[in-house]
């Protein structure tokens, strides 16, 4: 399909189009997903949008970017795009993506705004976790496929229906979010949370669940996979290593809270 521009002389991407080649995608009731790959030494830094919303999740490799302001495509991170925000590529290494698209009916047909989905977005791990799965589901490339990326999606969209409409979070639940994930690599116990934001251990163990859909401990665990993803972009990074450094109690402990939030053995990752 022919790109075109509009009067600005800006790109227009269609649905289910990106600036790299598309390897992989499955398209079915409103929800399109993707890998795409990108050649660090050709690229297109036109400025450009696409017309549907979508999450990329930047697998290997990584690039510079520019909306209003430059920011940096790292590995194991999900960008969220609105539909028709205009942004441009400024800088590429070889790279793949992992793409998730969502048109109008899909909106629609789930009463969700996709401004309210890019504010989820940043707000916890399980956005990496679930464009890994979706990963997964396209590598297997079944009868299934369809369907199951539509599960993860809507099972992803319901635990963090509580974060959908930010005025009535709790302020210093968003404090407790802003804690942990500054102290991700630390023992953090219901009584510290108390402390640090003045609040009964009673109340913030009855909303974290609500908010976070886990205990404090799950969590705790997330974000350590969250980083652990990040150390394993080093192709002879030690599985022990990380594991001590991310605060696992051994190299088996790791292993299986790694595959249990992503559906990868860290190994795996490590080889995409």
């Amino acid at each position: 399909m022919e790109r075109r521009s509009n009067s600005d002389n800006m790109q227009v991407l269609e649905k289910g189009e990106y600036v790299g080649n598309i390897q992989t995608r499955f398209n079915e009731r409103g929800v399109i997903a993707s890998v795409s790959s990108y050649n660090g030494n050709r690229f297109n830094d036109s400025w450009h949008y696409h017309v549907n919303a979508h999450i990329s999740f930047v697998l290997k490799g990584g690039r510079s970017e520019k909306k209003k302001d430059r920011y940096e495509c790292l590995p194991g991170k999900a960008i969220f795009y609105r539909a028709g925000e205009p942004h441009q590529i400024i800088n590429m290494h070889n790279s793949t993506h992992i793409n998730l698209e969502m048109d109008d009916s899909f909106f629609r047909q789930y009463d969700m705004d996709e401004q309210v989905l890019g504010g989820i977005i940043p707000q916890t791990p399980d956005a990496q976790f679930l464009m890994l799965k979706i990963y997964k589901e396209l590598r297997e490339a079944d009868q299934f496929t369809s369907t199951s990326i539509h599960m993860l999606l809507l099972d992803f969209l319901h635990r963090s229906e509580n974060w959908r409409d930010a005025a009535s979070v709790p302020p210093w639940l968003k404090d407790v979010h802003a804690l942990l994930h500054d102290r991700w690599d630390e023992k953090i116990s219901l009584a510290d949370l108390s402390n640090a934001v003045d609040i009964h251990p009673v109340t913030i163990s009855h909303y974290f669940p609500k908010y976070f859909s886990c205990t404090l401990g799950a969590y705790m665990r997330k974000l350590k996979v969250e980083k652990a993803m990040n150390l394993l972009n080093e192709p002879e990074a030690s599985l022990s290593a990380i594991a001590y450094e991310c605060g696992f109690f051994d190299q088996s402990h790791f292993i299986r809270i790694f595959k249990e939030f992503t559906g990868f053995l860290p190994a795996q990752y490590q080889k995409l």
